[in-house]
């Protein structure tokens, strides 16, 4: 959950999610550290399986882009 509202209104599941009050807020901080300690530490770190236990990842790479002839 990425809004204040678990906090203000009454806990009806369409305003809050299946998480409740509380479970959404901890469940985004958990994954934003668990990013955030992969992309700012200098410890590497397998990230896909570093957040998999808060739900399911997709990764998507970039494409490697092609260079112009006549730009090199």
């Amino acid at each position: 959950t990425f809004t204040d509202a678990p906090l203000y209104l009454p806990p009806i599941p369409g305003v809050v999610g299946s998480l409740g009050r509380t479970e959404g807020h901890r469940v985004t901080a958990a994954a934003s550290l668990s990013f955030l300690d992969a992309t700012l530490r200098d410890a590497p770190t397998d990230l896909p399986t570093a957040l998999a236990a808060h739900g399911e990842v997709t990764v998507h790479r970039p494409k490697p882009h092609a260079v112009p002839q006549g730009n090199r």
